[in-house]
C-alpha cells in the first residue's frame, strides 16, 4: 500500500512537469470559458489539485531537473539559446553574476507589480470597491519597496563604503515598511471580513489575479533558492519582500474566487475561510517584517550604527 501511494504522489519528474504543464492552461480554459459544473472543469480542479501536491511534494527534485536542463547539454534549443545570450555584454552577464539577475528581477517584479496595482485600483474604481483599492494601493506601496530595493542595490555597487551599514539600514526600512503596510491592510481586511462586503469580480479579473499569484510564487520560490546563502542583506530583504507579497495575492485571490464561484448561501463559509486565511498570512507578514526589524537593529547595533 505504502508503495502504491508513493507511486501515486511521487511520480518520476518528468510526469509532474508534464501534469503542471497541461493542469495550469486547462484550469484557466475552465475558469475564463467553462461553467464550475462542467465535466471538462471538474476534471481540470481535480487535476490541478493533483499537480499541486505532487508539485509541493516533489519540489526539490523537480527544481534540481530544471536546473540540470537549463545549464546541461541534454535540450539542443536551450544549449543554442545560452551560446547565444552569451554573444551579448548584458545578456551573458545575466547568466553569469547572480547579483546582476537579481536586479533584473527586482526590475521586472516592479514592472509587473505596477501594472497589477493598476488593474486592481481601477478596477476598484470601477466596480466601486474600497477593497479592490485599497489592495491596489497595496500593490503600489509593494512596489516602491522593491524600487528602493533596487536602487539601494544599485549604489550599493558604486561605493565600498560601510557597505554593511548601507546593507543593513536597507534591510531593517523594508522591514519597518512591510510592519506599516501589513497593519494598514490588516485593517482593512478585518472590516471587509467581518462586514461581509461582497464585490463582484469578472472571471477575467480572476484569472489576471490567479497568474499574478502564480507568477509571485514562482518569484518567491525562486529567490529563496537562489538568496538562501546570500550574506547580502539587501538580497535577503528582496527574498522576505517577496515572500510577504505572495501569501498576500494568495488570500487576494481566495477572496475573489470565494465571490465569484461562490453561491449566494456560502456567507458563511466565505466568512470562516476569509478569516482562517487572512489571519494566517497577516500573522507570516508580521513575523517576517518583526524578524528583518529586530534582525537589521541587532546588526546595526554590531556595526556600531542606528540611523
Amino acid at each position: 500500500m505504502k508503495r502504491q501511494l508513493s507511486k501515486i504522489f511521487k511520480p518520476p519528474v518528468r510526469a509532474v512537469i508534464i501534469i503542471d504543464v497541461i493542469a495550469i492552461p486547462l484550469t484557466v480554459i475552465a475558469l475564463a470559458f467553462l461553467s464550475p459544473m462542467n465535466p471538462i472543469s471538474l476534471f481540470a480542479y481535480l487535476l490541478s489539485t493533483y499537480a499541486l501536491i505532487i508539485s509541493v511534494i516533489g519540489f526539490k527534485s523537480v527544481i534540481r531537473r530544471i536546473r540540470e536542463l537549463m545549464t546541461g547539454d541534454e535540450i539542443k534549443a536551450i544549449v543554442g539559446f545560452r551560446k547565444l545570450m552569451h554573444k551579448n555584454k548584458l545578456t551573458a552577464l545575466y547568466l553569469e553574476s547572480k547579483d546582476f539577475r537579481a536586479v533584473v528581477s527586482l526590475y521586472f517584479g516592479l514592472a509587473f507589480n505596477l501594472l497589477f496595482a493598476t488593474f486592481k485600483v481601477t478596477s476598484g474604481i470601477h466596480d466601486g470597491s474600497a477593497w479592490l483599492i485599497s489592495i491596489g494601493i497595496y500593490y503600489f506601496v509593494f512596489a516602491a519597496a522593491r524600487f528602493m530595493l533596487a536602487q539601494d542595490h544599485r549604489r550599493q555597487k558604486s561605493t565600498d563604503k560601510n557597505s554593511k551599514l548601507y546593507e543593513y539600514r536597507t534591510y531593517r526600512r523594508c522591514g519597518i515598511m512591510m510592519m506599516l503596510l501589513n497593519l494598514t491592510i490588516g485593517g482593512m481586511s478585518v472590516q471587509m471580513i467581518w462586514r461581509n462586503e461582497v464585490t463582484s469580480y469578472s472571471r477575467t479579473a480572476v484569472i489576471i489575479s490567479a497568474a499574478y499569484t502564480f507568477f509571485c510564487f514562482i518569484s518567491s520560490i525562486t529567490k529563496v533558492i537562489s538568496f538562501r546563502r546570500s550574506d547580502n542583506a539587501i538580497l535577503l530583504a528582496t527574498k522576505d519582500l517577496t515572500m510577504s507579497g505572495a501569501v498576500m495575492s494568495m488570500f487576494s485571490l481566495q477572496n475573489s474566487m470565494l465571490h465569484t464561484f461562490g453561491g449566494a448561501d456560502d456567507n458563511k463559509f466565505r466568512l470562516i475561510m476569509n478569516t482562517v486565511t487572512g489571519g494566517s498570512v497577516l500573522v507570516i507578514v508580521l513575523v517576517i517584517a518583526s524578524f528583518m526589524i529586530i534582525s537589521g537593529t541587532k546588526k546595526l547595533k554590531k556595526y556600531g550604527d542606528l540611523k
